[in-house]
């Protein structure tokens, strides 16, 4: 009778660390598909180094990428995003590329509107932008996004280099990299004295043998979403082409530091579990 008792004790043991875990992960995937993809997180990041001159010293930056507008991405979700960076009030505007969802049928409405919330962000260091896979589709989705670039005054710096300063002519280097890379010429303005910040929508490029010996002092990118669903120790429930080798569910050695956002839309899935969409925001100090 005694060991009958010990039985059910533990068999009721079992059974509760069992339904624990059941509603658990029920919690989790129902907060995965209806909370988590409406969320919005700011990461604080900060950029320190003797090759920054002072006249940069304050000056904040906010980097964001992955807005896949058109599909899972609702205005509402777009218009928070937009909102909380106008609240942060940026001197560096950044976008990392796939402004909409490729399957999205942009509306003359939605060109607009995407005209106006990058347009009220003042920025007045500049606004720069580097082009995702989701951008390139067509020939008429890229000359689309490039209009609502231009009207935005966001300037596009696939495999090329931009100065940012502030007053005066020293300041620090952005280096923007496409999808179809060309290293030297994104690379041939760069100067060991300055401070350089690589931009990529795709994030294998950061491993690529080109940057070893380039100066290069911090990198940016986005691209998997952060494979948008993360399962705890097993990691990303998918790879992204362009993203195989580098990536948030690995740790990848590499020359210099890197921050791989989690992008503010969703593709494939409208689902995110241990990836909050996020804004990323920057404060340079001499």
């Amino acid at each position: 009778m005694k060991h009958m008792d010990t039985l059910q004790k533990r068999l009721i043991a079992v059974l509760a660390v069992l339904t624990c875990i059941a509603v658990f992960m029920a919690f989790s995937m129902y907060r995965a598909i209806y909370v988590n993809p409406g969320s919005l997180n700011t990461t604080a990041l900060s950029w320190k180094n003797r090759d920054i001159p002072a006249d940069m010293n304050d000056v904040s930056l906010v980097y964001f990428t992955d807005l896949e507008y058109g599909r899972y991405e609702t205005h509402e979700r777009a218009q928070k995003v937009f909102d909380r960076i106008q609240n942060m009030n940026p001197r560096v505007l950044i976008f990392g590329g796939d402004l909409f969802d490729a399957d999205a049928e942009v509306t003359e409405e939605m060109k607009n509107q995407m005209i106006q919330w990058l347009s009220s962000i003042p920025a007045p260091l500049g606004k720069f932008a580097v082009l995702g896979e989701q951008d390139l589709v067509s020939p008429e989705r890229l000359d689309l996004v490039r209009q609502i670039f231009n009207a935005s005054q966001v300037e596009v710096i696939d495999n090329s280099s931009r100065l940012i300063c502030n007053r005066t002519t020293a300041g620090i280097r952005l280096v923007g990299i496409s999808p179809q890379e060309d290293w030297q010429a994104a690379l041939q303005c760069v100067q060991s004295d300055q401070y350089t910040v690589l931009v990529s929508h795709y994030t294998d490029p950061f491993a690529s043998e080109a940057l070893e010996s380039a100066g290069i002092d911090y990198a940016l990118g986005g691209n998997s979403h952060g494979t948008q669903i993360t399962y705890p120790i097993l990691g990303g429930y998918r790879s992204w082409p362009g993203s195989e080798t580098v990536n948030r569910s690995e740790t990848t050695r590499i020359g210099f530091p890197y921050y791989i956002s989690t992008g503010t839309g969703c593709i494939k899935v409208n689902a995110r579990l241990n990836a909050t969409p996020e804004i990323v925001y920057i404060l340079i100090s001499a």
